[in-house]
């Protein structure tokens, strides 16, 4: 299994651009099912969330740490699930090579293509 301190980065990653999307409105009835599941009468709720899409830009990504780690205190299988429902990746180090062009991952995600033909 992987780290679960680099799976709570990526869901904090995934769920801070959700909340900054129009797209979390779409996503919300998955998530609230998901969350819905604690075995803990003390964990996360869908309402923590909709508060937090209301939160200072400058500090949600802070608030969404702070909130995906009370989740894995909770339930780490939740956390999991809310990984996979995201769409969060596990970080990789993928390269691909072809036509002599590099293709990679970036900061960002997407793909970074380098000209690696020759020069003047």
């Amino acid at each position: 299994m992987a780290d679960w301190g680099l799976v709570a980065e990526s869901v904090t990653t995934a769920l801070t651009g959700l909340l900054v999307s129009d797209a979390y409105t779409s996503a919300r009835p998955r998530l609230s099912a998901i969350l819905n599941r604690s075995r803990n009468d003390e964990g996360v709720r869908i309402e923590d969330l909709d508060r937090l899409r209301g939160a200072d830009p400058a500090a949600l990504r802070s608030a969404v740490h702070e909130y995906v780690h009370r989740l894995a205190a909770s339930d780490e299988h939740l956390l999991r699930q809310l990984r996979d429902a995201l769409g969060a990746s596990q970080p990789h180090s993928g390269l691909n090579i072809y036509d002599n062009q590099f293709y990679g991952p970036t900061q960002v995600g997407g793909t970074q293509i380098v000209n690696m033909g020759g020069g003047t």
